[in-house]
């Protein structure tokens, strides 16, 4: 039988870019959108659970395209750096089950993660159990798109201290040996493979970001084995030379924005490719935070320095006319929650609060090949929208409050509802 719910709203934002539509009624079949417009143009049916969501502005639900579920975070963790070496992958779980919630309770219907690491391996089947569960009802949460890390021996995921053994497949080296690890990571059931082709800036070792982390013959390997399974690669880049490299490779996504050229800028426009900026883990909130906690001072400079430089690239990006995807590499900090900062951090750098929305909508969907179901509040989709109280268009931090966000919707089902308070 089919199941109908109407939905009012005092203004429509359906992510495509188009002019907001006053007094909108979105009505929603069997967990996907039949029509959504002004609301005297559709009529509420007499079968219809109508949902009123007064003068809120009606909006997709958001997606970020770069965390790491399964990660200890500052907002419940005192020593981070020993959360991450000491627990094991079902604890990680654990973690990672009160994190999804906390980002659907923040309006967040779809995320990514990018896998991680502990002495005892990966997560990434761990975290392909959770958003099973997700899917099936067993527990709430958002939509999950689940990565596997492939990555090579001293890599920048290779960071744990020399003394903690590593297991068996933590990384690979060598064509033969990619194409092995990379069938066996997308055998334990992701959706999409990640690597690392420079170096990077965060980890608590003196790791240099312009290391070469992988060869173009192992590359081009792991992205010949996803793609022939149907799957996306993302790569983690910080160097000109990775981000032209992960072209060259087949690399889907480009993962962070931290330097760039005018080649690598032209390179990048040509292929079409998008950017995950994450730039919220470089801000000076997280820098405080982390040198609250007694992190090296050595770390905490070089974040200084790349939190200029990041905001310059995303600017020469968003110049030059470069799609952006939003994600924001929530991990150990910043706190799981204040994801939708991201976006504020877009619009303080140039782009106008609907392009800032896009990017975690419309831009998000298409990036990850989700453009067929998700993104936009369109007819055919799955109807993922929240009910803001207050206009983001108006104030992008509005989608940082969680009182203001009084309604989540994911699949046409209520999964969060704030309209009482």
């Amino acid at each position: 039988m089919t199941q109908t719910v109407a939905v009012r709203g005092g203004l429509l934002i359906d992510g495509t870019g188009a002019a907001p539509i006053p007094d909108p009624l979105v009505l929603i079949e069997d967990g996907r959108i039949k029509s959504a417009g002004h609301a005297d143009g559709n009529s509420v049916p007499n079968d219809a659970t109508l949902i009123d969501a007064g003068k809120c502005v009606l909006m997709p639900g958001l997606m970020d395209l770069h965390v790491h579920l399964g990660s200890a975070n500052v907002s419940f963790c005192q020593d981070t750096d020993l959360e991450q070496i000491t627990r094991t992958p079902p604890e990680m779980l654990c973690y990672a089950v009160r994190h999804a919630r906390i980002l659907l309770e923040a309006g967040f219907t779809t995320i990514r993660d990018l896998d991680y690491v502990t002495p005892q391996g990966h997560v990434h089947a761990s975290m392909a159990a959770l958003r099973d569960s997700i899917a099936n009802g067993v527990l709430e949460g958002p939509r999950m798109i689940v990565g596997g890390m492939v990555h090579v021996t001293g890599s920048h995921f290779d960071f744990l201290p020399l003394s903690i053994q590593r297991p068996p497949d933590f990384t690979a080296d060598g064509p033969a040996e990619f194409r092995k690890l990379t069938r066996k990571t997308l055998r334990n059931g992701v959706d999409f493979l990640k690597t690392c082709i420079s170096g990077g800036t965060g980890t608590y070792i003196k790791e240099d970001f312009r290391s070469r982390n992988i060869t173009a013959e192992e590359l081009a390997v792991l992205c010949d084995e996803a793609h022939a399974f149907g799957k996306l690669v993302a790569a983690h880049c910080h160097t000109p030379e990775s981000i032209i490299m992960a072209i060259d490779g087949g690399v889907d996504t480009i993962e962070h924005c931290v330097f760039v050229n005018d080649e690598v800028i032209e390179r990048v426009l040509k292929a079409k490719k998008y950017v995950v900026p994450t730039l919220a883990f470089r801000q000076q909130r997280v820098i405080d935070s982390r040198r609250a906690r007694g992190i090296p001072e050595f770390v905490l400079q070089r974040m200084e320095q790349y939190k200029v430089l990041c905001s310059e690239s995303f600017q020469r990006y968003h110049k030059a006319g470069v799609r952006f995807a939003m994600g924001t590499d929530t991990h150990v900090d910043p706190p799981f929650g204040q994801n939708a900062y991201e976006l504020e951090i877009y619009v303080d750098l140039g782009l106008s609060p609907m392009e800032a929305i896009q990017t975690a909508t419309m831009n998000a969907a298409d990036a990850i090949g989700r453009s067929k179901d998700l993104g936009t509040l369109e007819p055919g989709k799955y109807a993922d929208l929240l009910a803001i109280e207050g206009n983001p268009l108006d104030d992008i931090t509005i989608l940082q409050r969680k009182e203001r966000i009084r309604l989540v919707i994911k699949e046409g089902a209520v999964a969060v509802d704030r309209r009482a308070a």
